[in-house]
């Protein structure tokens, strides 16, 4: 008989747990991982800001060098009017380009030979005009004048504040273009040319513009925000009017192709510097043909670390040394003809 034996009964197993050591060890590692994930996050966080400030750079001198082009494009349209077509040759003046009065915009066309304005006139860094205000010092403006390119319009949608221009569509009248005011009354007893059939009033007139482009200080001069900008000053309905293209340009200089031989194509590319541009023929505003434009922007905002090390060229005798002030620069260049002023030379 065999003997009898007691089984003993399995022990449950204890409830499995984690001892301070093991605690310890884990929130050190999850405090490392949050770190590297927070760092990196705040390193895509600043690169993200600083593509978007780079872009907002890029594309404000983009947009500032394509404005400024494409008015010194159209420099000198007058419509169908072309003054080397004239009997006698049109006397150009250099009006003021903070005039207002439309007497004082350099047009006659009651006179023989006819006054004209040039249509592109410079603005040397160290002369001084009242109406470009808080400009940036040792910067060029430019002044850029010729007629809408849109659309003519009637009588009746002018008024006595600004200039229009109407051109002889009748090859019997004598007298080729009219530049004035419309008055109130009886606008065609001034604006008298006529259509090609020669028996009806040319009633289609087109606005003649003044712009000037320069450098302010500031965008936002009120507030005094010291951000550089590109600006525009244009003569509308008997008042000046600023407003801003794009801000963060902090320089311009320009210089021009002078046609001497009179075959539309630049002979030498001049500064206002060398004074080249002496207003004795052949050195005359109205024998530019051409401009070469540098623009200079920067960010808006500081990058942290950045050192800019580099000259920046604009020009003959003109060499921007940025100061450390971290900020990151674009320099852009193009040369534009003045379409209309060469192709007649053609």
């Amino acid at each position: 008989m065999k003997p009898c034996t007691t089984r003993r009964r399995p022990q449950p197993a204890r409830d499995a747990g984690f001892t301070l050591v093991e605690v310890l060890v884990a929130l050190a590692v999850g405090m490392i991982i949050l770190l590297a994930l927070t760092v990196l996050f705040s390193r895509n966080t600043g690169n993200q800001s600083e593509l978007e400030r780079m872009t907002r750079q890029l594309e404000g001198a983009r947009f500032s060098l394509d404005a400024l082009s494409e008015d010194i494009l159209h420099a000198g349209y007058f419509g169908e009017f072309n003054p080397n077509t004239m009997p006698l040759a049109a006397a150009y003046q250099t009006p003021d380009p903070c005039a207002t009065a439309v007497s004082a915009q350099g047009w006659n066309t009651a006179v023989s030979p006819v006054q004209i304005p040039v249509p592109i006139q410079g603005i040397a860094a160290a002369t001084v005009h009242a109406c470009l205000a808080d400009r940036l010092a040792g910067t060029q403006a430019v002044t850029v004048r010729r007629a809408d390119t849109g659309a003519d319009m009637t009588f009746a949608g002018g008024n006595s504040t600004n200039l229009y221009l109407q051109v002889a569509r009748c090859g019997l009248d004598t007298q080729r273009l009219v530049a004035a005011a419309i008055p109130s009354t009886a606008p065609g007893a001034t604006f008298n040319l006529r259509r090609p059939d020669c028996a009806t009033v040319n009633d289609r007139v087109r606005r003649l513009t003044q712009r000037t482009y320069y450098i302010a200080s500031c965008n936002d001069c009120t507030a005094n925000d010291g951000i550089p900008t590109l600006k525009r000053v244009e003569m509308i309905d008997g008042a000046l009017r600023t407003v801003s293209i794009a801000e963060g340009v902090e320089n311009l200089q320009i210089e021009y192709g002078l046609d001497t031989d009179l075959d539309g194509r630049p002979n030498t590319f001049n500064t206002l510097a060398s004074g080249a541009i002496t207003g004795t023929a052949p050195n005359v505003w109205e024998n530019v043909v051409a401009a070469r434009i540098h623009l200079l922007s920067r960010s808006t905002a500081p990058t942290a670390g950045f050192i800019d090390t580099r000259s920046y060229v604009m020009g003959p005798g003109v060499t921007v040394v940025p100061p450390t002030d971290r900020l990151k620069r674009t320099l852009m260049t193009s040369t534009v003809r003045l379409v209309n002023v060469g192709m007649r030379r053609e």
